[in-house]
C-alpha cells in the first residue's frame, strides 16, 4: 500500500490520497480538478463498494487497488469498462508510472487501476497488463491498448462482448438527417424520434438484465 502511495506521489506530487473510498468520494466531491485518490486491498468487498462508486462517475475520483497475494483476478477490475468514460489500467507494481501518469491525467471521469506485486503474479502467465483510456477512443484509436503478446483468455471474451455490443447500438441508432432533404424537418423530426431505443429482456438468472444494461450504456455512449 505504502509503496503504490509513494509511486502516485511521483507522477502527481499534490495528489490527496485517502485510505477509505468514502472519505476519497467525499473530498472528490468538494474538489473542482485533479483526482483524490483512495488506495484499498483488492478483495471482493472493496471491488463491490467501487463498482458502485464507479456509476456516479466523478472526474475527480481516483482508485489504486494493490494485490499482493495470489491469485489475481482481473475480471472485476475490467468491468469497470463497462461505465460510461472511466479510465482503466492494470499494472504490475514495478512498472506502474505510465498507467498512473494516464490515470492522473483523465478528466472526464473516474480512473480505476489495479497494481499487482511482482510476488502476487509471479508464475501467473496470463497476468495482461493493459490500459483502457477513453481519450484514444476520441482520437479515433482503440481504447484498449496492451504490450502483453499473449492476452488472458477472459480478457479477451470481455472485449469480444464490449465490441459486440457496440456493434449493436450503434446499428440501433439511425444517422440523423441530412438537411436540404426533401421534407427536411420531418426527416429530422422522425430520425430523432427514432433515437428512443427499447431494450427487452427476460431472465431467470439475472444475466440478461446485465446484457440488457450493457447494450444501454453502448447506446449512450454512441
Amino acid at each position: 500500500m505504502d509503496s503504490a502511495q509513494t509511486l502516485l506521489r511521483q507522477v502527481a506530487k499534490d495528489a490527496k490520497v485517502f485510505q477509505t473510498l468514502s472519505a476519497a468520494t467525499a473530498a472528490a466531491a468538494q474538489q473542482e480538478t485533479g483526482k483524490c485518490w483512495a488506495v484499498l486491498p483488492l478483495t471482493r468487498d472493496s471491488m463491490a463498494e467501487v463498482h458502485t462508486t464507479l456509476q456516479d462517475g466523478s472526474g475527480t475520483l481516483g482508485v489504486i487497488m494493490v494485490a499482493t497475494a495470489a491469485p489475481v483476478s482481473q475480471m472485476e477490475v475490467l468491468r469497470a469498462m463497462e461505465y460510461s468514460g472511466v479510465f482503466v489500467a492494470s499494472s504490475e507494481m514495478t512498472k506502474a508510472m505510465p498507467a498512473l501518469a494516464a490515470a492522473s491525467t483523465f478528466a472526464a471521469g473516474p480512473s480505476l487501476v489495479l497494481l499487482a506485486t511482482a510476488e502476487a503474479i509471479k508464475g501467473d502467465e496470463n497476468w495482461t497488463a493493459f490500459m483502457y483510456d477513453p481519450r484514444r477512443e476520441d482520437a479515433g484509436s482503440d481504447a484498449f491498448v496492451t504490450d502483453n503478446e499473449r492476452v488472458r483468455s477472459e480478457i479477451k471474451g470481455f472485449l469480444n462482448r464490449q465490441n459486440l455490443l457496440t456493434l449493436i447500438a450503434k446499428k440501433s441508432l439511425p444517422a440523423p438527417a441530412v438537411e436540404g432533404e426533401e421534407s427536411g424537418e420531418l426527416a429530422q423530426g422522425l430520425s430523432e424520434a427514432s433515437k428512443t431505443v427499447t431494450i427487452l429482456y427476460s431472465s431467470d438468472t439475472g444475466h440478461a438484465e446485465e446484457c440488457a444494461k450493457a447494450v444501454a450504456r453502448q447506446c449512450r455512449n454512441g
